[in-house]
């Protein structure tokens, strides 16, 4: 990742992300322990997130990646867009997945409508972000057709 690509909010969402995510394991493993659940169920829910987690990671360092773009192209707004797309992205999965455990931790169930609204905010972050890397790629072939 290029040292102009982490400012103060990025480390920032990073860091509660990652605590977040540290948070997550220690409560399924404490939900593990005091529900009795089967060790291979929060060991592949906890591998699960993990591997995610870490695709997620390793996608913003080459956000080019993502929309398939030439290094060359992906500069500037564009990249600016990707990796924010991708943080945001990464916080609303951790933060969607710290709810539920949080609520079974305490004994609280929740709706299966919440599900659908994490993945309604994850698609709402993609599609308003490449959206406007469309819109900056659209716009820069435009400028360079013109004389």
């Amino acid at each position: 990742m290029k040292k102009e690509d982490l400012t103060v909010p990025a480390i920032f969402a990073e860091a509660i992300g990652m605590i977040l995510g540290i948070v997550y394991i220690g409560l399924q493993i404490y939900y593990g322990i005091v529900y009795k659940v089967a060790p291979y169920k929060f060991i592949c829910n906890i591998a699960g997130v993990v591997l995610i987690y870490v695709g997620l990671s390793l996608v913003s360092c080459q956000p080019e990646k993502i929309n398939r773009l030439p290094k060359e192209v992906c500069v500037g707004k564009v990249r600016k867009y990707s990796i924010r797309m991708i943080r945001l992205v990464k916080l609303v999965f951790i933060i969607g997945l710290m709810v539920p455990c949080v609520g079974d931790v305490i004994g609280i169930e929740l709706k299966d409508a919440y599900s659908l609204l994490v993945i309604a905010a994850i698609l709402v972050i993609t599609v308003f972000y490449e959206y406007r890397i469309i819109q900056l790629l659209r716009n820069d072939h435009h400028d360079q057709g013109r004389p």
